[in-house]
């Protein structure tokens, strides 16, 4: 409960007064002294289509002098099918002998191979829009200004929506964050770089050392560390570049335990309250970080205790009905009330609740390994274009959540019996009642969370969409005739 309090307090703070970054074009630039700009594409294992499509994206952005542009693939699998690719669209092939430090070294043996004075970083599966350095280089023309970062976004549809069949009904599951917590710590210059999707300025970059290495989220590192260098950094709240979200539960489940694994690596290596230069709000927000993903066992707790009671007899609450009433109901209420008012619609507490069920095990798990056991958790990259034919339960990453149905049930079934007499009691009634609710509010979430590791078949590498735009195609040394 503290620990939920906690959260909530730091969350409303950075919700008090909504935040928007003045806008900041190219027109900050009047004598037309543009700085030059690497573009880094980090790529390790994807197949070329997936790759082509963000280096053919990247020389298709616009800028006012094209030539002071350079494309860096950045190969960490030192492919040939990579580097033919590369000459083909006249872009630079980079790679390296040694392979340390996984995406975070990948980028810093660009930075040594390069020169550009901004460096725009890029996953393999991202294609940037063409006005991505149009509506973020402006912002450089303030001489401390270090990093931008724009939001994540992402053009297939997340796990939540596709195995749900709720595609038109929900948001994907980072949009909260990329596009509303992100916009809010701004305001503090608490802005987190999320690995992708970012512009820096490289002088910046090579006062601390290049991009963090020794952690699995190298990202926030790199952003907290250039913050408490008193640097400035900017969010811009357009989406200026998309990519693809994970395509299964599994990896879904993965990616996020690799994040929690991040970050209590980074809170081990540089923990906030002992990073020089950070203010307290910076240490504040970075420590909330850290802070969220115990949430898992928060929510392990909130599924086992009414379990525990029912089921096992082990009480975890000294309380009435009528205290219930009038201290919890009001509270849930106004929570309710005061997320969807924040969250502007783009999340609800009930969707969180799903959420957070459906991972909570394994991030329980990944928390309490990094915390205790030295999990030696190397960085992994997101599988990316994955589909199937057939569709299949994944039952490795839905047992936990089972289990956890299955003795829900058992606990109503136990309760139920003790209302009608079915079975003597040894719980006061009160007591059967609010938990009996306890374990419906559960067992709803739990259900839908069991039904997430359905994986449905996904037919299509390549995401299609419906445009009325037009288009010309001009037909150039071909033997098709063009009025054919």
């Amino acid at each position: 409960e503290l620990g939920g309090f906690c959260l909530s307090l730091v969350f409303y703070r950075m919700f008090f007064k909504k935040f928007q970054r003045p806008v900041q074009n190219l027109d900050v630039y009047a004598d037309g002294q543009y700085p030059t700009v690497d573009v880094f594409i980090a790529t390790y294992n994807e197949e070329t289509p997936i790759l082509k499509r963000s280096i053919v994206a990247a020389l298709l952005m616009h800028y006012p002098s094209p030539e002071l542009v350079n494309i860096y693939v950045c190969d960490d699998g030192s492919r040939d099918n990579v580097k033919k690719l590369c000459e083909e669209l006249g872009v630079h092939h980079v790679v390296r002998e040694t392979h340390e430090h996984a995406k975070a070294g990948n980028l810093n043996h660009a930075l040594k191979v390069s020169s550009g004075e901004l460096v725009v970083t890029m996953d393999a599966d991202v294609v940037p829009r063409t006005d991505f350095l149009e509506k973020t280089v402006g912002y450089f023309h303030n001489k401390n200004m270090v990093f931008i970062q724009t939001p994540q976004t992402f053009f297939n549809d997340d796990p939540y929506q596709f195995n749900l069949f709720a595609t038109n009904t929900i948001g994907n599951d980072q949009d909260f964050f990329m596009r509303s917590i992100e916009q809010q710590k701004d305001a503090f210059n608490a802005t987190m770089y999320v690995g992708s999707n970012a512009i820096f300025r490289r002088k910046a970059l090579d006062s601390v050392g290049g991009f963090a290495t020794g952690v699995i989220t190298e990202d926030m590192a790199t952003g907290m560390l250039l913050q408490a260098k008193k640097w400035d950094t900017g969010f811009v709240n357009e989406n200026l570049a998309s990519g693809f979200a994970p395509e299964t539960f599994g990896d879904l489940i993965k990616q996020r335990d690799r994040w929690a694994r991040g970050n209590i690596q980074v809170a081990k290596k540089w923990q906030p309250w002992r990073v020089k230069g950070l203010d307290l709000m910076q240490r504040v927000i970075y420590t909330d970080g850290i802070h969220y993903w115990f949430s898992g066992i928060y929510k392990l707790v909130f599924l086992l205790a009414p379990i525990l009671f029912l089921v096992f007899g082990q009480y975890s609450l000294q309380t009435s009905f009528s205290q219930i009433l009038i201290f919890w109901l009001p509270a849930l209420i106004a929570s309710q009330l005061t997320f969807n008012l924040v969250s502007e619609k783009k999340q609800t507490v009930m969707l969180s609740n799903i959420y957070e069920t459906a991972t909570a095990p394994f991030m329980a798990y990944g928390v309490f390994n990094e915390l205790f056991l030295k999990s030696k958790q190397k960085f992994a990259v997101t599988r990316k274009g994955v589909n199937s034919e057939d569709s299949f339960y994944n039952w490795r990453t839905a047992w936990p959540i089972i289990v956890l149905l299955v003795l829900s049930v058992l606990g109503l079934v136990r309760g139920i019996c003790f209302i009608f007499g079915i079975w003597a009691s040894p719980f006061p009634k009160e007591g059967i009642y609010i938990n009996i609710f306890w374990l419906i509010y559960n067992s709803f979430a739990l259900i839908l969370a069991s039904y997430l590791s359905n994986e449905r078949p996904r037919l299509r590498k390549s995401e299609r969409f419906q445009t009325e735009k037009s288009i010309v195609i001009n037909l150039v040394d071909c033997k098709i005739k063009p009025n054919t």
